[in-house]
């Protein structure tokens, strides 16, 4: 006999819907800050089928800060080498022309000779899990941390007043409805977000590219694949246009198979019988055995939301932005809306800032998601096949750090416009820019990334007691750690770094980013007030 549900609360700080990537970071995000929250999915649990497969420097960054790095790279362990894109009449033939690699793999691109640069400005490298092994990782952290996640729970409706959001709540297995109250909404819900869909969301974008089914299916590659592992093989023939992923290279794939429905194709005409068909002559094997796991119609297309927060509700992930599976972003711009917004709400709900700091979350995350949005529609071409062209064109932006800029109420930079998607720069302590990676140690276990614990943090240039002394001399609208290279070596190679001066620091949020810049003043009292002054309008 199932066991019964447990009761919902009748009142949560926070309610995400949805629990997939982003609602679970979202989760992780609240828990660390010491946030209630409810999490609801509408699935009786986390993803079947693979989805997402990259994560990228900043991604991982943010897990390495949830204690997740490692567990997620180890889950993702086998499609760690597959990487390139291959073309041909059939991935048999395409693989006939690979020669077998005979030097040390990459695990990925960020490794690469051209992105030798970012091995010293990250602890951190991007790594391959696909959603199905990602998820469990992120569901069984959050549940281990005693949050509240309800799966097979769906949202029927919801309402804003002033105060409050008022939702109401289905178990899918029992048909009970519970209505319940919630200071602000999270919709993490997906591409079809039926959150956005009841909200007067404008959106923009290049819309469709093309429908397709995704058929999860078992093959054994292992024999012909061993050292000529790939991520993406592309065919286009007159009667067929489709591109196949690596799963785990070896022997579960996913081929995405375009059909249109402007010619009368529809997902009924592809029977198992015809799918098996079309996978042997894709695979170019036809004594291979074949087991089709799953087929899921989808359309490719990008779309960005015009703005993500709607007085307590806010959008996040692919219920803000999608877009194709080309620029790898799809996931990581997601979770990095959310570990954005986390530490706002938070503030706000422990009462150390108004409700404008949420205010903030939309210009600084809307056009970081529109922009690669925008980027992964560039890199697919009239039938919805990636254009390989494109990923050496824009590599640095896919595989590359966190190089935008963020300029909103939160940033004390004095410098105006929009939050800057790209930036040329290098993160050397601007503020709107993530606070620059160094090695605190000789074993390189500790970087100045690991002092971002989600709180406010000062980071001093020559040594911590002045500020030290400075966060305890005033009262302060939330704590504030301070810390401050270790040795004299560590203490001049951040000075070179981010072009203090002795004396000076950063301020830094929660979410790894700069606030502002603290320059060194002439009396203890002077440090004082700036630092007070400083972080309430960070606040």
């Amino acid at each position: 006999m199932a066991a019964t549900p447990l009761p919902l609360p009748s009142h949560v700080p926070v309610l995400i819907v949805g629990g997939g990537f982003a609602g679970l970071t979202a989760a992780l995000c609240l828990q660390q800050h010491g946030i209630a929250y409810l999490l609801i999915e509408r699935h009786a649990g986390t993803s079947i089928l693979p989805k997402a497969r990259s994560l990228d420097l900043r991604s991982m960054e943010i897990f390495r800060e949830l204690g997740l790095s490692e567990a997620i790279r180890e889950a993702g362990r086998e499609l760690a080498l597959a990487w390139g894109v291959l073309r041909g009449p059939s991935l048999a033939e395409a693989l006939a022309t690979q020669p077998p690699a005979n030097a040390a793999r990459i695990t990925h691109p960020s490794q690469l000779a051209p992105f030798a640069h970012l091995a010293a400005q990250s602890p951190e490298s991007g790594a391959r899990c696909t959603q199905d092994l990602a998820e469990p990782v992120l569901r069984q952290a959050a549940e281990a941390r005693g949050g509240d996640l309800r799966f097979h729970h769906e949202l029927l409706h919801f309402a804003q007043a002033a105060d409050r959001v008022t939702a109401t709540v289905r178990h899918r297995a029992t048909g009970a409805e519970h209505t319940l109250t919630a200071d602000y909404l999270l919709a993490a819900d997906g591409a079809n977000s039926p959150v956005r869909r009841a909200l007067p969301v404008a959106s923009s974008g290049r819309g469709s590219l093309g429908h397709f089914l995704n058929v999860y299916f078992e093959a054994d590659l292992t024999a012909p694949l061993r050292g000529r592992e790939f991520s993406m093989y592309l065919l286009r023939e007159p009667d067929l246009t489709a591109f196949l992923l690596a799963i785990n290279n070896r022997d579960r794939w996913a081929l995405h198979l375009r059909y249109d429905p402007d010619k009368g194709q529809q997902p009924a005409d592809y029977p198992e019988l015809v799918l098996l068909a079309i996978l042997r002559r894709v695979l170019g094997l036809p004594e291979l055995p074949l087991r089709i796991l799953s087929v899921l119609p989808w359309e490719m297309s990008v779309r960005t939301v015009a703005q993500e927060q709607f007085g307590r509700v806010f959008l996040a992930g692919d219920a803000a932005h999608t877009m194709t599976p080309y620029a790898g972003k799809g996931a990581a711009t997601g979770l990095q809306d959310v570990h954005n917004l986390a530490w706002k709400l938070a503030a706000v709900l422990r009462g150390q800032a108004g409700p404008a700091l949420l205010a903030t979350y939309s210009p600084e995350r809307q056009p970081i998601g529109a922009f690669y949005a925008d980027l992964s529609g560039e890199m697919a071409d009239a039938d919805g096949l990636v254009a390989p062209a494109k990923l050496q064109q824009h590599a640095q932006a896919l595989f590359g750090l966190p190089d935008y800029t963020y300029r909103s109420a939160a940033v004390l930079s004095g410098e105006g416009g929009p939050t800057t998607p790209v930036s040329a720069l290098p993160l050397a302590g601007r503020p709107g820019t993530r606070l620059p990676h160094l090695w605190l140690d000789e074993a390189r276990t500790t970087s100045t990334l690991d002092w971002c614990r989600g709180q406010f943090i000062v980071v001093a240039s020559d040594g911590a007691a002045a500020w030290q002394a400075a966060s305890l001399a005033v009262p302060l609208p939330c704590p504030l750690a301070v810390h401050a290279p270790p040795t004299a070596a560590t203490r001049q190679a951040w000075q070179q770094l981010t072009h203090a001066q002795p004396g000076d620091a950063l301020l830094v949020r929660p979410d790894g980013f700069v606030a502002a810049h603290l320059p060194a003043t002439s009396t203890p009292a002077d440090l004082a007030a700036s630092l007070r002054r400083v972080l309430a309008l960070a606040l």
